[in-house]
């Protein structure tokens, strides 16, 4: 066995300098965290449960050291055992999804897309997301002739009014569009309720949406989606005077509003994929 004192100095130096080279950001002290934060990160979409068999496997760690790490993340309430031995991500990590989420609001990849959409098409457009029962804009290009419209960048709007707002609430998972529809339940009448209902169907099939006096009297828009990973993240419009569009421009900013979103998906993918 070699004495750590008998390692020429020169020797000693190059090892840790091999060493530093070969994780660079790798953090001192906390290999006990680290271990933890691996085995929580080894939860994906494909493998959403874990056995105690897979951590001894893929962690080549003993069986006491694997209780330990899984009692760590159960005290955080980050996992949860659903049967003998099976663990899943617990709700908790949901609320941090969210947070992250949040975060990414690609308004800096959206604004070029939106000036090249208003050049284009004569016309205001607009990048909107939902933030929980609410549409709100985040960016604008605005035309050369702008409109007074409501969705402005910060404000919160409703989602089951306007083209994009109605895109963004058609991507809701059933459940989640029946509890919000009970939430302003007391706002729509049934008929209104059920024209609403009957757009959403054809929004979720086409992924397109297009409203005429729904926020802003007078006002036309048309929308469509922007998915990553099959999930709507987001929506781009374009929002003109009605009296001042025929059926061929119309047609024209559809087929523009559709090409923008499509460049912002494929930015999007480029970029975080």
């Amino acid at each position: 066995m070699v004495n750590e004192a008998q390692v020429p100095a020169e020797q000693e130096g190059g090892e840790k300098a091999a060493a530093a080279d070969a994780h660079p950001q790798r953090t001192k002290g906390v290999d006990s965290a680290r271990r933890a934060l691996q085995i929580l990160l080894q939860f994906t979409e494909s493998a959403p449960e874990l056995t105690l068999e897979n951590l001894l496997e893929d962690h080549d760690i003993s069986v006491p050291s694997a209780y330990r790490y899984i009692s760590l993340l159960r005290e955080m309430d980050l996992i949860e055992e659903r049967e003998k031995g099976r663990f899943v991500l617990s709700p908790q990590v949901l609320r941090l999804a969210r947070a992250a989420e949040a975060t990414f609001d690609y308004r800096a990849q959206a604004q070029p897309i939106l000036n090249r959409l208003a050049a284009t098409t004569g016309e205001t457009a607009l990048y909107l997301r939902r933030v929980n029962d609410s549409a709100v804009c985040l960016a604008i290009a605005e035309s050369d002739h702008p409109i007074s419209i409501s969705f402005q960048p910060g404000h919160l709007m409703p989602l089951h009014s306007g083209a994009a707002a109605k895109l963004l609430l058609s991507s809701l998972p059933p459940a989640k569009l029946n509890q919000y529809l009970q939430r302003v339940g007391s706002t729509l009448t049934k008929p209104v309720r059920q024209r609403l209902e009957h757009d959403l169907d054809e929004i979720r099939a086409s992924g397109y949406a297009e409203s005429a006096g729904e926020v802003d009297q007078g006002v036309w828009a048309s929308a469509a989606g922007i998915r990553s990973d099959g999930t709507v993240i987001g929506a781009i419009t374009v929002v003109a005077p009605a009296y001042r569009l025929s059926e061929e421009h119309r047609a024209e900013i559809t087929e523009a509003v559709r090409a923008a979103a499509s460049e912002l998906e494929s930015s999007l993918a480029a970029r975080f994929g």
